[in-house]
């Protein structure tokens, strides 16, 4: 016969799930919470599906029931433990260094992954999208005619991205600047 899963609580809030999940774990009993998303996504759900459920195999039923009784008190009896109780009993705890997992240290990042963005590499990003748009739309390509301007010829450093947006764009915007210039001429002398 086949191992099966049994709810031995549930829950109208989520975190009071994950509470008595944890106690189980913290037991040595494996438990799994079930309709946790669906309540997450409508609260007035949880009615109609019988709330958020602690489920546990069938043969560790009694155990887990006995271990939540004697984490979260007992709701028949009336001994339950209240959330204020819960918050005092985890502020009034040391922190437990020993257990656990070590933490990891933080990878180390690129110099230049944070690095403040420069004028001129601002310039040059703009300037490879609106040079796009200067193709569909021929004011555009002016305005971008002037962002590769400052971005070629600006002050500060331009980073090898910005060069590369730098030259994209010009290829762009160069060949799209010239054929306004054309057309203006030619709506002009009309």
């Amino acid at each position: 016969m086949g191992k099966k899963l049994v709810t031995i609580a549930t829950f109208d809030q989520a975190a009071q799930a994950r509470l008595a999940k944890n106690a189980l774990d913290a037991a040595g009993v494996q438990a799994t919470v079930t309709d946790e998303s669906l309540v997450a996504m409508d609260w007035l759900l949880s009615n109609a599906i019988g709330g958020i459920k602690v489920q546990v195999w069938d043969e560790d039923a009694e155990r887990a029931v006995a271990v939540l009784n004697e984490t979260l008190g007992d709701p028949e009896t009336g001994t339950e433990v209240s959330p204020e109780e819960l918050a005092a009993q985890a502020e009034a705890a040391e922190p437990d260094d020993a257990e656990g997992p070590p933490e990891p240290e933080p990878a180390a990042a690129p110099e230049d992954q944070y690095a403040p963005v420069s004028e001129r590499d601002e310039y040059a990003r703009r300037l490879v999208f609106t040079s796009w748009l200067g193709l569909m739309f021929p004011p555009f390509a002016f305005y971008a005619f002037y962002l590769f301007l400052n971005a070629a010829f600006g002050e500060g450093v331009l980073s090898p991205r910005g060069r590369y947006n730098l030259l994209v764009g010009g290829l762009i915007v160069i060949p799209t600047f010239a054929l306004g210039l054309i057309l203006l001429k030619l709506f002009f002398t009309a």
